[in-house]
């Protein structure tokens, strides 16, 4: 699907010929609304007693998690690093159906802008990006 399908009301512009999405952002976009998603979509990450994790750190949660002895480190991994978005943009009145889809292409958007940003910024690592499906709908990753 494409973006445009994603966005209905790009077609009803220009008397119905439509826009295409960096246009519609050009006339309608707000630069702190861009400035919040870029903290999702490029987050910025932590190095931690051999993890990465996205920030903010919570150090609690992390030594909880890892002295239970119930996860292994990739399992901390992947939940520290878990982005969720399912309840996302709650005010959005969109369809339910095309607001799932919409998530659907954002989490595929994120994991690989995350794939991205994690090799810039750790060359020597390896991870694993994924989209989480299910209850906790949402994106992840873990070192391998």
């Amino acid at each position: 699907m494409e973006i445009a399908d994603l966005i209905p009301e790009l077609a009803q512009w220009n008397h119905g010929t439509g826009i295409s999405a960096d246009e519609w952002i050009f006339i309608e976009g707000r630069a702190d609304h861009s400035l919040a998603f870029s903290s999702i979509v490029w987050p910025d990450f932590v190095e931690f007693d051999g993890y990465v994790l996205r920030e903010p750190l919570n150090v609690e949660r992390l030594r909880e998690w890892h002295q239970s002895g119930d996860l292994n480190r990739q399992q901390i991994e992947t939940a520290m690093n878990a982005y969720l978005l399912d309840g996302i943009f709650p005010n959005d009145k969109t369809d339910a159906t095309l607001k799932n889809a919409q998530s659907e292409r954002l989490a595929t958007v994120m994991a690989d802008m995350l794939s991205a940003k994690l090799v810039r910024d750790f060359p020597e690592r390896r991870f694993s990006v994924f989209v989480l499906n299910g209850d906790d709908f949402g994106v992840s990753f873990h070192q391998c």
